[in-house]
């Protein structure tokens, strides 16, 4: 088994399980035999599909701003508002403000 010292960053072989001290043990790499005339195969069955991004609206960046701050925008703009609202409500009353 391989291992590696985290301080010092040494890397030896050994037959013989290593514990205490900065050793670690390596993550070892598997070899996996593969069929090579069985991928076109695989590969029929399988979709390929470009990853769906999630779509953000950059317009709305809700976290990054208080109910508070979201209040004195509305006051500044003369909007008026139910005090009880949600930060939600508020949010969308102050982006038709502007």
């Amino acid at each position: 088994m391989r291992y590696r010292n985290t301080k010092t960053g040494a890397i030896f072989d050994s037959p013989c399980i290593i514990s205490g001290g900065d050793w670690v043990a390596e993550e070892t790499t598997i070899a996996i035999e593969v069929d090579v005339e069985e991928i076109p195969e695989v590969l029929e069955n399988k979709e390929l599909k470009e990853p769906e991004e999630p779509e953000v609206d950059l317009d709305e960046d809700i976290d990054g701003i208080t109910i508070k701050q979201i209040k004195q925008e509305l006051d500044a703009f003369g909007i008026e508002y139910n005090p009880r609202a949600k930060k939600q409500e508020l949010y969308d009353l102050m982006m038709q403000g502007r």
